[in-house]
């Protein structure tokens, strides 16, 4: 049986296509004029932190502010990420690449791979034809074959060009590389470092039981990876197929009653073709056909003065009838004027992801993250959507609470859906619940305490003597009110001010 697994897993072989500056790329082909310029690509929902910059600014890293990259890069362009040209982007990359190969993936932007057993022209003509077809399109790409995801990954990375990874291989090439090429969890690769575990072969000889001591049962997969023995299978591409589903109304109607009536029916409709195919959606459009003339037609040619549109968020992969409609329900309840209707439309798209595995023990995780995007759509129908944010903490940018964490917009409720295994190959920072501490923006003046006032304290803070200096005495009081409050005492202004409050 092993010897059997074993054939299997030598059988294997995938390449990996990277393009390390994919971001920059997109940018610079919708303005040329920047491709001989420092350029840096800032996040695109708060444009407050660098995601990557090109060659050309230098001393700019990830994870600086704008304001901090151009103090280091004078001339440095900063634009926001255009996620829609990165998708139009990598679809055109995999509509090349399966001229290389049937079986291709997308695992983020920039690094896609592909099945390189069986083909005509080899291992080396595949990924070769592979950085060429990027290379047509404007792309500088690296490209590489091993036995696994990783290690193809780590060949196309430190290697450039192209590379190939002897079969059985894995652990002898990736033992000299640096411990950062995992897809550590933050503070991570601190530790690491404190342990004196800078290399791959490092983490690879150490038993699994003190790494998981030290970090948990991720400490598995790192140990795994940094083994050659990365066991993710290729997911390959398919065509999306929409489902859809229409009602038509003899009369327009103008209340919730009917028009809910119409929705449960197409709803059930697309779920049962969904689960008719083994498919699940995390998503779901609702589109309004407002009272004209020749509706359905109109809606087809998407006219905006005709249709209102709401989109549904799911905040796990489901084709539950029920679930669709009552998060449905909850988005049209929450507007305030829908008008006449005249037909409604429903349309779900599978996303890709297996059906989910009943529960036996425990069937409460299905209802928790349902009560949770019932939640977030009705705060998104009542709020804007720059409104809704949850916050992520930033401890090694600054010593400056308001600096240690930035708002971060929920686009969906599947942020907050703790997934079984980090993207592959990227570090990744899931936005985190509210800390206990709720930062004022900006801080409150307050009235002086009094001497005998109970608080701990100070604490002396001194940063940016760079820019705008802070000099700040920090203590943890009760306020009048009862409230047990964040205040500091600036030493420069003379005042006093809360920072924030312990929820």
């Amino acid at each position: 049986m092993a010897s059997t697994a074993q054939a299997s897993r030598e059988e294997t072989r995938l390449a990996a296509l990277v393009i390390p500056e994919f971001l920059i790329d997109v940018c610079q082909h919708a303005n040329p004029l920047l491709a001989q310029r420092p350029l840096a690509v800032a996040d695109g929902v708060s444009r407050r932190e660098i995601v990557v910059a090109n060659h050309a600014a230098r001393g700019v890293q990830a994870g600086m502010t704008p304001k901090q990259a151009r103090a280091a890069c004078p001339g440095l362009v900063v634009i926001a990420r255009d996620e829609r040209a990165e998708r139009d982007a990598t679809h055109e990359i995999l509509e090349a690449l399966e001229s290389c190969s049937p079986v291709v993936e997308a695992l983020r932007p920039g690094v896609y791979f592909f099945d390189v057993r069986g083909l005509p022209a080899g291992e080396t003509g595949a990924i070769g034809a592979a950085v060429a077809l990027a290379s047509i399109r404007g792309f500088r790409a690296s490209a590489a074959v091993a036995d696994d995801k990783f290690t193809a990954y780590c060949a196309a990375v430190t290697g450039g060009g192209c590379s190939i990874v002897n079969s059985g291989g894995s652990a002898a090439f990736l033992a000299p590389l640096p411990v950062s090429l995992l897809p550590l969890a933050p503070g991570d690769a601190e530790r690491f470092d404190m342990l004196g575990l800078r290399l791959l072969g490092q983490v690879a000889a150490l038993p699994v039981a003190p790494l998981t001591a030290r970090f948990g049962e991720r400490a598995r997969e790192y140990a795994c990876l940094a083994r050659g023995e990365d066991r993710d299978p290729l997911r390959p591409r398919r065509s999306q197929t929409v489902y859809e589903e229409r009602f038509a109304f003899e009369s327009a109607v103008d209340r919730l009653e009917p028009l809910f009536f119409a929705l449960r029916g197409c709803i059930a409709g697309v779920a049962g073709r969904l689960s008719g195919a083994a498919q699940v959606c995390d998503r779901v459009d609702i589109v309004l056909v407002l009272d004209v003339t020749n509706a359905l037609a109109q809606a087809d040619a998407n006219n905006s003065s005709s249709v209102a549109g709401v989109r549904v968020a799911l905040a796990e992969p489901t084709a539950s009838a029920a679930v669709i409609f009552d998060l449905s329900r909850v988005a049209l309840e929450s507007r305030e004027h829908i008008g006449a209707v005249e037909a409604i439309i429903v349309r779900a798209a599978s996303c890709g992801e297996p059906p989910p595995q009943l529960e036996l023990f425990d069937g409460s995780a299905g209802s928790r993250n349902a009560a949770l995007a019932a939640t977030l759509a009705r705060l998104h129908a009542t709020l804007a959507d720059h409104e809704v944010v949850t916050l992520q903490t930033l401890p090694a940018r600054s010593r400056l609470p308001e600096r240690m964490q930035r708002s971060v917009p929920i686009a969906s409720p599947r942020q907050f859906v703790q997934k079984k295994t980090a993207s592959k190959f990227m570090p990744t920072v899931q936005p985190s619940w509210a800390p206990a501490l709720r930062l004022l923006d900006p801080p409150r003046p307050m009235h002086p305490p009094a001497h005998d006032h109970t608080r701990a304290g100070p604490f002396r803070l001194s940063e940016s003597w760079w820019e705008q200096s802070v000099e700040r005495d920090y203590y943890q009081m009760t306020d009048r009110s009862g409230d047990l409050v964040l205040a500091f005492f600036d030493i420069r202004k003379c005042s006093w001010y809360v920072q924030g409050i312990f929820d």
